[in-house]
């Protein structure tokens, strides 16, 4: 009952203080674009102005630290509307980075003088590789594997040297001076480093130790501190993940069987994946992690070793392999799924033996929530100026994805595929070789398990599913033209994925297939007015469109062929406006569903 009351105490505080930080952390509206460059990677720099930040492209002049006035135009940042939480924009949240600057000119106030700038463009001038950069300046990894994505790009590299220094002072100092040595060398890293967000935790929870409260009340006020000075966090992997292991052994519950249990549903709700391998792993790629990071302090000043310390970070840094797949868990549990699992593990003390029973039937509960799914659904992917489509065939007896968008839409698609509970695919198509429909097939490749890749005709089946490929006859000179079309029919309901044919093929496909009806069709060439002819409307007649599109990128879909649609009472769905579009199949009924908000059911007479 005490616990219970401290409990609703101190997150009383803790709400009242996430609030009044958001107040405090209001973005400055003044006019003046003046801040400091916090950071630079290749062709982008980014400024901080009061507590916002802000992209800037090409300033090959400019060196960290440096205090600037800008003269530009703020051009907010804009994210469409999809069924998961768009990467970038977990990104941007957290950072709270508001857009981009388009500059026009740039005053230098004050040139950087500061220790991480000197050691910045040292690391430059010996590094091209960007791993020297990973490690001492949380910049992106260059490889994206399971060590890159436990540690460098979480963080916890801090919080493994942390540990290593305390055990080596443990040999020569007794506790009392070994807290106030690493309370000196933390202080001391904060001042001269600049208080990141992982810095500051650590520093936070080891003061606190000098406070003579409870536990409970020690956690408590350093995490109600944080999330005062970095609200956009509360969200984050590096917040979340440390408080829920922090109140695990708070309350004494098992640690490694806890760890396993809560890890799971925090990172599928966070990020769609779970990666047993890592987890398991974890004490191997902490050592690692801390080896790495002291090799690369000592290539700053040798640099004779950079080559012997990329070569050692590409041997760690796995990519997906599809045995390594196997151990990873990817799907979105949802808000009653988890709770229930939550209640389930830490609702009452249990015993180890049913502790790991619980767990394993969640773990069971949430692969069957995809396999038990009796609809046939077809995702009209938001991606921009680009194409991609994945047809689910139900009870998960596969998956195909035709086109794989762009390259900077693949984290995306990755976090669709992953919500979805994919990291397998049947078949992907690739309907031809343009950069915005097989843009992401590298990141497929390294994330995925893929049985089949098509780039040529060829009908694709899979339990009396089939995907028919229309149109084997090449044409001359016309990448376009040689698109790959495909037909997918499910109960009545005819899909037509045209790629970007011209309106001449699609007459040649009418010449081929006078009889065919087409319900949905995937608009050739983004709504392009080169495609989507007045005979293909009256042929085909059908009931909807899609249009795969971003009007500011070339103007599609173009006012032609919409008028032609409004000529032929033709509605149509287009991912720039609506975002995601599912239409999923159980029996005659077919539910047409938008992230926007859409809805709309449709109906097929099953003859």
């Amino acid at each position: 009952m005490l616990h219970i009351k401290a409990g609703i105490r101190y997150a009383t505080l803790y709400v009242l203080l996430v609030l009044f930080s958001f107040f405090i952390n209001f973005p400055n509206k003044s006019d003046q674009l003046c801040g400091k460059i916090i950071d630079i990677r290749e062709k982008v720099t980014v400024i901080e102005i009061g507590n916002a930040e802000y992209s800037m492209f090409d300033l090959d002049r400019l060196s960290l630290d440096d205090q600037i006035c800008v003269t530009g135009n703020i051009v907010p940042l804009r994210i469409g509307s999809t069924f998961v939480i768009n990467p970038i924009s977990r990104w941007s949240n957290q950072r709270n980075h508001l857009g981009t600057i388009d500059v026009n000119s740039v005053e230098i106030i004050k040139k950087g003088n500061s220790l991480r700038n000197h050691l910045f463009d040292h690391v430059s001038k010996i590094d091209s590789s960007g791993w020297l950069k990973a490690f001492i300046f949380d910049h992106p990894a260059p490889i994206s594997g399971h060590f890159t994505a436990v540690f460098i790009s979480s963080g916890l590299i801090a919080s493994s040297l942390l540990s290593l220094v305390r055990k080596m002072l443990g040999f020569f100092c007794f506790e009392k001076n070994r807290q106030h040595w690493i309370s000196g060398i933390l202080c001391l890293c904060w001042l001269i480093w600049g208080g990141s967000f992982v810095l500051s935790r650590i520093l936070f929870t080891h003061l606190c130790r000098y406070l003579k409260v409870k536990p409970l009340a020690r956690v408590s006020l350093v995490y109600s501190v944080l999330l005062s000075l970095y609200p956009h966090h509360i969200f984050h992997p590096a917040l979340i993940i440390p408080l829920s292991l922090s109140l695990i052994n708070l309350f004494g519950y098992p640690h490694f069987l806890s760890r396993m249990a809560i890890l799971p549903l925090i990172q599928t709700l966070l990020q769609y994946r779970f990666d047993f391998l890592s987890a398991l792993l974890f004490p191997v790629f902490r050592i690692i992690s801390v080896f790495c990071y002291l090799f690369a302090w000592i290539c700053i000043f040798l640099p004779k070793l950079v080559n012997t310390f990329i070569n050692v970070c590409e041997l760690i840094s796995f990519k997906e392999q599809p045995i390594v797949t196997h151990f990873q868990m990817t799907g979105y549990p949802g808000i009653c799924l988890s709770l229930i699992w939550f209640i389930s593990v830490f609702a009452s003390r249990i015993s180890k033996k049913q502790l790991m029973l619980r767990l394993m039937v969640m773990l069971l509960i949430f692969q069957l929530k995809f396999s038990l799914n009796p609809f046939t659904t077809v995702t009209f992917f938001n991606v921009a100026q680009a194409d991609s489509a994945l047809i689910e065939l139900p009870f998960n007896q596969g998956k195909w994805l035709i086109d794989s968008g762009r390259v900077k839409t693949s984290a995306l698609l990755r976090a669709n595929l992953w919500y979805r509970g994919i990291s397998r695919l049947d078949a992907l198509i690739i309907s031809h070789d343009d950069s915005d429909h097989n843009g992401g097939n590298e990141m497929l490749i390294n994330d995925f398990h893929i049985d089949n890749v098509y780039t040529e005709h060829a009908n694709v089946h899979k339990n009396g599913f089939i995907l028919y490929s229309l149109m084997d006859k090449k044409e001359e000179g016309s990448d376009n033209d040689n698109s790959l079309i495909h037909l997918f029919s499910i109960n009545g309901l005819n899909y037509l994925f045209l790629g970007d044919i011209s309106k001449e093929r699609e007459a040649e496909l009418i010449r081929q297939y006078p009889f065919l009806k087409a319900d949905i069709i995937k608009l050739a060439h983004h709504g392009s007015q080169t495609s989507t002819s007045e005979e293909l409307l009256s042929s085909f007649q059908p009931r909807l469109t899609i249009i795969s599109a971003d009007p500011k990128v070339y103007g599609h879909p173009h006012k032609i062929t919409l008028k032609m649609l409004w000529q032929f009472r033709v509605p149509f769905v287009s991912t720039h406006m609506d975002g995601d579009i599912r239409i999923s199949t159980l029996g005659n009924f077919h539910f047409v569903m938008s992230s926007a908000g859409g809805f709309g059911i449709m109906r097929t007479v099953i003859k």
